[in-house]
């Protein structure tokens, strides 16, 4: 049972890469009506019931003396068979969990309405050709409004492709390289963004890396060969500006499996630092440097779980003086607690998956969009979202956040919110904390 459950996180951890992890296609509209007793909140934060399984192309209403509520039906596309398919899974449990919050509060409050929610799941297979027709479905037949999804940037090119001509809103759940043709920009005009850049969490780790290991000075890059030039550039100069410096640069080929090549290059090179740049397979990278003899700090830049390395690495010596940008699932906050208590309520013989996290997160922001809007018309969701460039604008799971992005990609439509940074000493996780994003 331990080694299944290993291999189950490993395979999140393998998704991490393509994002680390994240596109959720959500697509809202509204349907069969569902009425409650229950008073609404505002917003859906972790608070468990039933999504819908049918899905309708008109509206109904119910009218009790509890008021009508409303259906929302949303959208989403992942890879839920192919290589990426247990951390897709991991993105659908968090909405289905969202939905349960929605439902457990009574429904949210959208302008003069109140709406339960409804996930209409697809499955992309993974490929570009299975996201098209997966949103083809959703647009035409589901006749959504909202979608959200993908983890791979030919994805979500498909899906965007088929959600723009139908008016619909597409909500972006991963974007490996930011900046991407495919990224948001001011000529997708119903596209928005509800995951972070990996590359904003740099300044947050270096920062961290200068005041616990001062004597760090040379860093040493290990990516995939993919397209991170501009992320690689950013770092080399978010480095040199702390009186630090990239000495070197190993790109290794996309489906890599033996890391020992790769980090034998890395250590002649005697660097201070390894960084292994957005990768989920971080873990292995590790394992390798240190049977190599390398002892000094190791960055994991992508959300790649704390417990994802306990687990496979198994190593208390390896396992010290790693930095990674997840939460401490052995010391979750208490919205954090929440999910995991529902996700082990509904689905308890499979390990939690901290994926579920900031997955959780997408629809409701989306649907906090709807809230500032007070309507779910896609273009006001979208419009509105745009307003939200406050910190504190936009909840989140992991704290305060706010939509952002004009000065780099030309439009407010990216999540920005605090990065989780935990420690591993000794085997042991040590959680440091939500960190606001260093933008320099």
């Amino acid at each position: 049972m331990k080694q299944n459950k290993i291999k189950i996180i490993l395979l999140a951890g393998l998704l991490l890469l393509a994002a680390s992890l994240v596109f959720v296609i959500a697509a809202c509209g509204e349907e069969e009506t569902t009425t409650t007793s229950a008073a609404p909140t505002t917003t859906a934060a972790p608070t468990t019931g039933t999504t819908g399984t049918t899905a309708t192309t008109e509206a109904s209403s119910t009218t009790t003396a509890a008021g009508e509520v409303k259906t929302l039906k949303i959208g989403t596309v992942m890879g839920l068979t192919g290589p990426l398919s247990v951390p897709c899974l991991a993105f659908n449990r968090a909405w289905e969990i969202y939905a349960d919050v929605v439902k457990d509060q009574g429904g949210v409050q959208i302008g003069n309405d109140k709406y339960l929610i409804q996930f209409i799941n697809e499955d992309s297979k993974s490929s570009a050709e299975g996201a098209s027709t997966a949103a083809s479905k959703l647009v035409n037949q589901d006749k959504v409004k909202f979608v959200i999804g993908a983890m791979l940037e030919s994805e979500v090119a498909a899906i965007y492709q088929v959600t723009r001509p139908a008016g619909v809103l597409y909500g972006m759940a991963n974007i490996n390289i930011p900046g991407h043709q495919v990224d948001v920009s001011p000529d997708k005009d119903l596209q928005v963004r509800l995951v972070v850049s990996h590359d904003d969490n740099h300044g947050v780790d270096l920062n961290y890396l200068q005041k616990n290991y001062p004597n760090a000075k040379k860093i040493a890059i290990s990516a995939p060969d993919i397209g991170y030039e501009g992320m690689i550039d950013r770092l080399k100069q978010q480095a040199a500006a702390r009186g630090m410096e990239v000495i070197h640069v190993e790109k290794w080929t996309w489906g890599t499996t033996d890391f020992v090549p790769v980090m034998t290059n890395i250590i002649a090179a005697k660097p201070d630092v390894i960084w292994a740049m957005v990768s989920g397979q971080a873990n292995d990278q590790l394992r390798a440097a240190r049977q190599l003899g390398f002892k000094g700090p190791f960055v994991s830049n992508s959300p790649l779980g704390a417990d994802v390395f306990v687990a496979t690495v198994q190593d208390p010596a390896a396992l010290t003086d790693v930095i990674c940008n997840s939460p401490d699932v052995t010391h979750p906050t208490p919205a954090m607690q929440e999910i995991m208590n529902r996700w082990k309520q509904k689905w308890p013989n499979d390990p939690f998956i901290s994926d579920a996290v900031h997955a959780y997160d997408m629809p409701w922001i989306l649907v906090q969009g709807m809230q500032k809007a007070g309507s779910t018309d896609p273009a006001a969701v979208l419009a509105a979202l745009e307003t939200m460039t406050n910190k504190g604008d936009v909840k989140t799971n992991e704290g305060d956040g706010y939509m952002g992005g004009k000065d780099r990609f030309g439009v407010n439509r990216v999540l920005y919110r605090p990065f989780p940074i935990t420690r591993l000493m000794n085997g042991k996780a040590e959680f440091v904390g939500y960190l606001d994003p260093v933008l320099d």
